[in-house]
């Protein structure tokens, strides 16, 4: 009976979950799957095959794509759970709010405290409790339901650290990794690694991929040479190391210039709408209305739209800038144009006026001070 009850349990308990309870899982996203109810060593099986590199409880996947949708499960003591079937949503991002792409985060090393700062630079605090664990996921919803993109936040008390944008690297981009210091930037000699391979060695402390393939992907670490002071005796660390994923650019809008500003995107679903946004000195975009064309009063600075339709959104678009004083300096440039030629036409019909009146043999004096008081009005 003992063992028809455990058996029992497993049959009707053991199960696969989410542990980011996301309705919809959006490409670039990070899912963890729980192995409910098991004990000991798992296995890990998708779309019927197993993953030899899964053998713990939960299974953490990295900005998912089109290729992670499928059927999971998972195996303990001989039990199979059932199906848990994931689809990602095509190439696009998850719609406004957009808190967490916007947001400064503040951490302390020894447990991390999370806080964002607003427009008004107000810092508002989400993550009051200390947390222990050196990696945490955050995302933010609606009054809808509708979601950010999660922002995923690492810890530790590496001196050195090898930094990589939050999120996927996107295909044909360009992607800059940093290796950083804490408390100085006295860097005399940095190594970056890929997958433990020299990449690069010199004294920049910054390596650039101009154009983001495959083949980039993998793992990234950096060591630095470093100084306090002056005088400092030099120091030689190695950074913490971090996972570069690769994954297809999202749908992206395009801002075209034809009579002030329109937004398009060919490939995003029907019946979108578009999102203006603009910043000038300070560095968060800032919303300026929706509408498919922007021909309202424009100060100077920079603009850009995106897509946003029920339940999903484009990439940000190009980025258009709009300079006030060259439009006033091409403006003046005409107006003087215009003023030389109407002064040269002028000249013209003078001259053809007085080689006329020279061969009729009448005289031409007069003709002087009627350009003379012409002039002087055109000036006043």
């Amino acid at each position: 009976i003992k063992h028809l009850l455990q058996r029992f349990s497993l049959l009707y308990l053991f199960s696969v979950s989410m542990v980011l309870t996301f309705k919809q899982v959006y490409s670039g996203d990070t899912i963890i799957l729980s192995c409910d109810n098991s004990i000991g060593k798992v296995k890990w099986l998708f779309n019927k095959v197993e993953d030899q590199n899964q053998a713990n409880k939960t299974w953490s996947i990295r900005a998912v794509s089109a290729k992670n949708s499928g059927s999971y499960q998972c195996e303990n003591n001989g039990q199979k759970s059932d199906n848990f079937n994931i689809t990602v949503q095509g190439k696009y991002t998850t719609p406004t709010p957009e808190c967490l792409s916007l947001m400064d985060i503040s951490f302390q090393l020894s447990g991390i405290k999370c806080g964002l700062t607003t427009e008004n630079h107000k810092v508002l605090t989400f993550q009051p409790s200390k947390l222990k664990d050196n990696v945490a996921i955050y995302w933010c919803s609606d009054e809808n339901n509708l979601r950010s993109t999660p922002l995923t936040i690492k810890t530790s008390d590496r001196v050195v650290r090898m930094m990589i944008l939050p999120g996927p690297a996107l295909l044909g981009e360009k992607l800059s990794l940093r290796c950083v210091v804490s408390g100085t930037d006295r860097i005399s000699h940095t190594i970056f690694y890929k997958d433990k391979q020299t990449i690069k060695d010199g004294s920049s402390s910054s390596h650039v991929i101009n154009n983001v393939t495959e083949s980039d992907q993998g793992v990234y670490s950096c060591q630095a040479t470093f100084t306090r002071s002056n005088k400092g005796v030099p120091n030689t660390v190695n950074s913490t190391q971090q996972e570069l994923i690769v994954s297809a650019p999202p749908m992206k809008a395009v801002v075209s210039e034809s009579a002030g500003l329109s937004c398009s995107c060919s490939s995003c679903p029907n019946g979108a709408f578009y999102h203006w946004y603009y910043k000038q000195h300070n560095p968060q975009w800032l919303p300026k209305g929706i509408s498919e064309s922007y021909t309202g009063f424009m100060p100077a600075g920079s603009y850009a739209c995106r897509a946003v339709w029920k339940n999903g959104r484009s990439a940000l678009s190009n980025i258009h800038h709009y300079d006030v004083d060259a439009q006033e300096t091409h403006v003046l440039l005409i107006t003087i144009g215009l003023i030389v030629l109407g002064v040269m036409l002028v000249i013209g019909a003078i001259v053809m006026y007085r080689k006329r009146r020279t061969r009729e043999g009448k005289p031409t004096t007069g003709i002087l001070s009627v350009f003379l008081c012409a002039q002087t009005y055109m000036f006043v």
